[in-house]
């Protein structure tokens, strides 16, 4: 549901899980459109509010308090309802 991702941006993704736990792709709405992570940490998805604002910023938080290394990639736009279609779909 991202136009915007790129196979350049995916394999920049898996390079920095080769030297980290995780990644995130943000997404401009407050969520995210990407994350990767080397082994799963069930605790990233819970406790979230999702479809708001604050998703992406809350995994931050969660990478943070889990003491992950992580990496962020570029914001990009995703799509989540039909108005975020790009003109002309």
């Amino acid at each position: 549901d991202c136009f915007e991702l790129t196979t350049g941006l995916l394999s920049q993704a898996f390079t920095r899980l080769a030297t980290g736990d995780a990644v995130l792709g943000p997404a401009a709405d407050g969520g995210y459109y990407l994350l990767g992570m080397n082994a799963l940490h069930s605790a990233v998805f819970q406790g979230k509010q999702w479809s708001t604002a604050s998703v992406a910023a809350d995994t931050r938080q969660d990478f943070e308090r889990l003491a992950l290394r992580w990496h962020e990639l570029p914001v990009l736009t995703d799509v989540d309802e039909e108005k975020d279609l790009p003109a002309g779909w």
